[in-house]
């Protein structure tokens, strides 16, 4: 499936059967001593395909956990050029990190991998709700280090030790690694609808910021249809101070696994997918997480998008506390969304 198209390269999802050609082009192309083994880094060898393997897992080629990670193929023309992954999408710090290999030196020079970068960051700012990118590079791979300057990238004024303990990422691959941040402008905080379109605004309610497990999801669409969920399946134990004090004892209690919720959300979805196209707005990329860990893929479902609106917290506070809604429910706070975007609603 291709997502996004440049002009000179397209990417597309990668599928497990891309697994050996990644590692191929990693570890035994013409361009693998510009960046791991001797003689330039004798410090990080060229990996086993059983370590490659896991270090880039399944989830990364199939899109069950998107959020998690997601493999992507780089085509140029009829011709496959490289490899782009990006790791955990990490929605506390509105950050994910990116990573990006040619299959060989014959498509260097071209602007492959420098475009190529520039529409993850725009595919992934669509796809997820994350405004901000870094990649690490070895200081010692210049070529790398100009590719990325031309993508947007730039070098952080902090160690790179104190990037990874403040982004809580996963350690580097290099001992002189370059953390290099690209921004983008978040979208507008307002709502232009589409004649004929059908708006279903989500909200989630999750045990936590930092490592969410989801709880309850509201819908409420244009054509004036509801739905809400609670789910039976998070642990609870896992819910932080704020959620145990004020997120559950909003709860309805009548709970149901996540295969009954997603087929019933589903089911929802076709029904207003029947009167036009259906735009999912959410504010945050939350909620779009929530979406994918409730139906278990990276893509919605038939005739549906999604679209992150990122309305400030205190105006739907606003709204939500002269409508006497109550913040914190996810139906609830689905209905402050919806009023604050379409306030004749």
């Amino acid at each position: 499936m291709i997502v996004a198209v440049g002009s000179k390269v397209r990417l597309r999802l990668a599928q497990p059967a891309d697994r050996e050609r990644a590692y191929a082009w990693f570890a035994h192309s013409d361009l693998t001593p510009d960046f791991v083994g001797p003689p330039f880094y004798p410090d990080c060898p060229v990996p086993s395909f059983e370590s490659f393997c896991e270090a880039y897992l399944p989830f990364c080629f199939d899109g069950t956990r998107p959020f998690d990670g997601r493999a992507l193929v780089i085509e140029a023309g009829d011709v496959d050029v490289g490899f782009l992954n990006h790791g955990p999408v990490c929605l506390l710090h509105e950050v994910a990190e990116i990573e990006l290999w040619l299959a060989a030196r014959a498509f260097t020079g071209r602007g492959y991998g420098s475009e190529a970068l520039a529409l993850a960051c725009q595919w992934m700012q669509r796809t997820y709700g994350v405004d901000r990118f870094v990649v690490r590079p070895s200081r010692r791979n210049v070529r790398a280090l100009r590719a990325l300057r031309r993508a947007g990238f730039r070098e952080s004024d902090l160690p790179a030790e104190q990037v990874v303990h403040a982004l809580n990422l996963a350690p580097g691959r290099y001992a002189d690694e370059v953390p290099l941040f690209r921004a983008l402008e978040p979208p507008p905080a307002a709502l232009d609808p589409l004649p004929g379109h059908v708006y279903v605004f989500v909200d989630s309610e999750f045990t936590s910021l930092d490592e969410p497990r989801l709880i309850s999801l509201g819908a409420v669409a244009t054509d004036g249809a509801a739905f809400y969920c609670e789910l039976s399946d998070w642990p609870r134990d896992a819910a932080s101070p704020f959620v145990r004090e004020r997120v559950l004892r909003l709860l309805d209690g009548d709970a149901v696994p996540h295969p009954v919720a997603a087929e019933s959300f589903v089911r929802w979805l076709a029904d207003r997918a029947a009167r036009g196209p259906v735009t999912l707005v959410s504010d945050s990329g939350f909620d779009r997480w929530a979406l994918a860990d409730l139906l278990s893929s990276e893509q919605l479902p038939s005739g549906c998008s999604w679209l992150r609106v990122p309305v400030a917290v205190e105006d739907v506070d606003a709204v939500a506390a002269a409508a006497g809604l109550r913040r914190h429910h996810a139906l609830d706070d689905a209905r402050a969304l919806m009023r604050a975007l379409l306030p004749q609603r």
